[in-house]
């Protein structure tokens, strides 16, 4: 069975708080409008005598350490399952890219495993399931554009009819998403919460030039200090006539916000650096 792996970019990330107490002490509560775009990876299971990972991408493991082989190790003990599966991944979504490939891959396997051993999960129980893998696997079960708190398990529908087009700068390096939480400056998060709120009515009435000032992303403050370099690309983007550039998730990529994708093209053939045009799901 084959799946193409749609994934996502952020349009605002608010870090709330550290969580202190619960099951998911340590975890961030964040606040984040997420928007599915139509880069996407493809997936594809088959019936095989041990669990293995084979991918066109040499940074990506293919080990236990692989998100999707945790999804099937997950799917086999949940359900006493005495089968196995061989997972073949072709990436074109950036690793350590800020865009959650990772997420959307192991929200795919899941969902190839539901039909193929005819599990009969309901989005529900699909859902809870990716919960248990990372934070951001139960969005792609809803997709879309959707308001996403992760740790404290709020996730919602916005409806809206407004397409966007990116221009995506692909640095030649990841940033951790690891260590991009363990350098958060605290004084300087949550302060952009109220915009997250309007850019979920402006997604709705589809107004295009409030959703641009409503961008922001919370990580930029560290990651930026960090790679410097992020800073400048997202200045070279809005300089040569992205209406809105911000970074998406923890890094590295760096999205230009655009019109039209000719309005892409445009700008793509005057940036020094490796970029690619997407869209709107």
């Amino acid at each position: 069975m084959v799946q193409k792996s749609y994934t996502r970019v952020t349009l605002a990330l608010d870090i709330v708080k550290k969580l202190q107490n619960g099951p998911y002490a340590g975890y961030h509560e964040l606040a984040i409008i997420k928007h599915q775009i139509d880069l996407f990876d493809i997936v594809s299971v088959k019936d095989a005598p041990s669990l293995s990972i084979c991918c066109n991408n040499p940074l990506v493991p293919c080990d236990n350490n692989n998100i999707c082989w945790k999804a099937v190790e997950l799917v086999k003990k949940e359900f006493k399952i005495d089968k196995s599966v061989k997972i073949e991944l072709e990436k074109n979504i950036p690793v350590m890219g800020g865009l959650a490939g990772g997420s959307a891959n192991a929200a795919t396997v899941l969902m190839l495993l539901n039909q193929f051993w005819q599990l009969g999960l309901s989005t529900d129980q699909l859902m809870q399931l990716g919960r248990k893998l990372g934070m951001d696997v139960p969005y792609y079960f809803l997709g879309g554009t959707a308001f996403d708190s992760e740790a404290t398990g709020v996730l919602k529908k916005i409806q809206t009819e407004l397409k966007l087009v990116f221009l995506l700068a692909i640095p030649d390096f990841g940033v951790s998403t690891g260590k991009a939480y363990q350098q958060i400056n605290y004084s300087l998060i949550n302060i952009d919460q109220e915009k997250t709120a309007l850019m979920a009515k402006f997604l709705h009435d589809g107004d295009y030039h409030n959703v641009l000032k409503s961008m922001h992303n919370d990580f930029e403050h560290s990651v930026f200090l960090n790679y410097p370099e992020l800073r400048k690309i997202k200045e070279t983007m809005i300089n040569a006539g992205c209406d809105q550039a911000i970074m998406s998730g923890s890094g590295s990529t760096i999205m230009g916000i655009t019109d039209s994708i000719s309005h892409a093209q445009e700008i793509q053939e005057k940036v020094p650096f490796k970029t690619t045009v997407v869209s709107t799901l």
